[in-house]
C-alpha cells in the first residue's frame, strides 16, 4: 500500500517512550503490483496481471497458481501440481477475464494477497448483470504486434489489454490494424496462461511477437465497423467503475423498450425488420424473457449510431440532435408484401383422386410427394385432411417395395448358383470376387441371406473333393 511520506511526522523525545504503537499499514502477501490502464480503454486484463505478478516474484505461473493462489480459492480450479495437470486450466484460462465463478474467486483471492480493491475492473465482473456468456470472450489470445513493439522500444511495461479479450474486437484501438491470433513463427494459437508465460513472447516457441503489421483488409465498410466496435467497447471499459453500480438485470430490457419506442413507436415487427432479425427474437428481448448477446447489442447500437454506453444509460441526445428530431426516425427498408388470401381446396376432388390412386396396381402407385405435385397442393394438406387414405397408400407402396426387394434377393441367389456352376466347369475356384464379376448386383452380398447361400454352395463343392 502506498504511503504518503510527507504526512508522517517524526517522533518527539517523549513519544519514543510512549506505550502506544505507531500505525503500520497492512502488509500484502504478494507484491502490491499496480494494474495498468485503470479507467482507460486499454485497461489490463486479469490474466496479464497474473503473468506480471509471477514475473515480479521471479517464479513461473504454474508455481504461483498451484502453491499460493490455489489453497485460498473457494473451489479448486487448479490442481496441486506444477506439471501437465495444469493444462486443462490453462486451456480455459480466458475465463479469468470474464465474470463467472472462476473470475470472481480469483479476484477475491488476488485482492487479498496484493491488498488491492479494484482488480475486478480487470475483468468483466462489473457487467455481469447485462452481458451474456455466449460468444463474449475468445478462447485464445489476440494481440497487436505494433503495440508490443512500441512498448518495448519505449521501455514500457508489456501487457495484454482486456479489450483484446473480446471476441468482437478485431482491430487495435490505437493503431487501427487487425489483431493477430497465431504466432508468426510457429503458427500456434496461444492460451492466455501457460507454464512459462511471458508477455509479448510466444508460449510455444518463445519467439518475440512484436512485429510490424500492415492492414490487409480491403472492405472499408467492414474495417470502419470494426473500428467503431473497438471504440465503443473501449468506452464501456473506461466507464466500468461508474456503470457497475447502475446496471441491473432489467437494464437491457428498459433500454430496448426505450429504443423501440423512439425508433418505430413500439412497432416490434418494424424494428426487427430494420435490424434484419426474427420478430420472435426481438419480442423476447422486449419482454425481458431473453437477453441479446454482446454481438447483437453492438449491431443494434451500430445501426442506431449510438455507443453501447449511451444505449445502456438510455442517453440518446446525440442522435436526436443529429437528426434534428425530437424522436429518432429511420427509413425502414423492408418489403411490404400484401397478404394473399388463403387458397380454397376442393376436398371432395382430392378425396376421390386419392381413392382412385389407391385402387391402382402396386407397381404404378406414386409417392405422396408426386401426388401432391400432380394435384398442386402441399403434401401436408393431404396428410391433414385425409390421414387414413395417405397411410393406406404409403403402406401399400412399402409392401410392394418389400416384395420387390425379396424377389431381387432371390434372383441374386439364383445368379450366384449359376455363377458357381459356370466357374466349376471352367475349373476355377468360386471366390467371392470371381462370383461378383458374374452377377448383376454384387452389392447384394451385404445381405445375410445371400452370404449364407454363397458359403453353403462353396462348402458343398469342397465336400465333394
Amino acid at each position: 500500500m502506498d504511503i504518503d511520506v510527507t504526512q508522517v511526522q517524526p517522533y518527539a523525545k517523549d513519544e519514543l517512550w510512549s506505550p502506544e504503537k505507531f500505525f503500520m499499514p497492512e502488509r500484502s502477501h504478494l507484491h502490491h503490483l499496480k494494474p495498468i490502464g485503470l479507467g482507460t480503454p486499454m485497461v489490463e486484463c486479469l490474466t496479464s496481471y497474473v503473468t506480471r505478478l509471477a514475473d515480479s516474484h521471479g517464479v513461473f505461473i504454474s508455481i504461483l497458481l498451484s502453491r499460493i493462489i490455489n489453497p485460498l480459492l473457494q473451489q479448486s480450479f487448479v490442481k496441486n501440481s506444477t506439471g501437465r495437470d495444469l493444462k486443462p486450466f490453462f486451456n480455459r484460462s480466458h475465463a479469468l477475464n470474464g465474470y463467472g465463478t472462476i473470475a470472481t474467486d480469483f479476484v477475491e483471492v488476488l485482492n487479498q494477497l496484493t491488498v488491492h480493491n479494484k482488480l475486478q475492473l480487470l475483468t468483466l465482473i462489473p457487467f455481469s448483470k447485462i452481458l451474456v456468456t455466449k460468444g463474449l470472450l475468445r478462447s485464445h489470445k489476440a494481440w497487436c504486434p505494433e503495440c508490443y513493439q512500441n512498448w518495448k522500444q519505449n521501455q514500457q511495461v508489456i501487457y495484454d489489454p482486456l479489450l483484446w479479450s473480446f471476441n468482437d474486437v478485431k482491430v487495435c484501438l490505437i493503431h487501427q490494424h487487425p489483431l493477430k491470433y497465431n504466432c508468426p513463427h510457429c503458427h500456434y494459437q496461444l492460451p492466455y496462461l501457460s507454464w512459462k508465460s511471458d508477455l509479448g513472447y510466444c508460449s510455444h516457441c518463445y519467439q518475440w511477437l512484436g512485429l510490424s503489421s500492415k492492414v490487409t483488409s480491403s472492405n472499408v465498410q467492414t474495417v470502419n465497423q470494426e473500428r467503431w466496435v473497438a471504440n465503443t467497447l473501449g468506452e464501456l471499459l473506461t466507464n466500468a467503475h461508474q456503470l457497475s453500480s447502475k446496471l441491473t438485470q432489467e437494464h437491457i430490457q428498459k433500454s430496448f423498450i426505450n429504443v423501440v419506442h423512439q425508433v418505430t413507436e413500439d412497432n416490434i415487427a418494424a424494428f426487427a425488420a430494420l435490424l434484419k432479425i426474427p420478430k420472435n427474437t426481438c419480442w423476447g428481448w422486449y419482454s425481458g424473457q431473453t437477453r441479446p448477446t454482446l454481438s447483437t447489442l453492438l449491431n443494434i447500437c451500430h445501426c442506431l449510431q449510438i455507443s453501447l454506453s449511451h444505449f445502456l444509460m438510455q442517453d440518446y441526445q446525440q442522435l436526436a440532435l443529429a437528426n434534428d428530431h425530437k424522436k429518432l426516425t429511420f427509413k425502414l427498408q423492408y418489403a411490404k408484401n400484401t397478404r394473399t388470401s388463403p387458397k380454397n381446396f376442393d376436398l371432395a376432388h382430392l378425396e376421390n383422386t386419392l381413392t382412385m390412386i389407391l385402387s391402382q396396381s402396386p407397381d404404378s402407385l406414386p409417392t405422396l410427394k408426386d401426388i401432391a405435385q400432380q394435384l398442386q397442393v402441399n403434401r401436408r394438406v393431404l396428410s391433414r385432411h385425409f390421414p387414413e387414405l395417405c397411410h393406406q397408400i404409403v403402406d401399400k407402396r412399402r409392401h410392394y417395395q418389400h416384395l420387390c426387394h425379396i424377389a431381387s434377393i432371390d434372383k441374386c441367389c439364383l445368379e450366384i448358383k449359376e455363377a458357381i456352376i459356370t466357374l466349376g466347369k471352367l475349373g476355377e475356384y468360386p471366390t467371392e470376387a470371381r462370383v461378383c464379376e458374374l452377377i448383376s448386383n454384387p452389392g447384394y452380398f451385404r445381405y445375410k441371406k445371400v452370404r449364407l447361400l454363397y458359403k453353403k454352395e462353396v462348402q458343398s463343392i469342397l465336400s465333394r473333393l
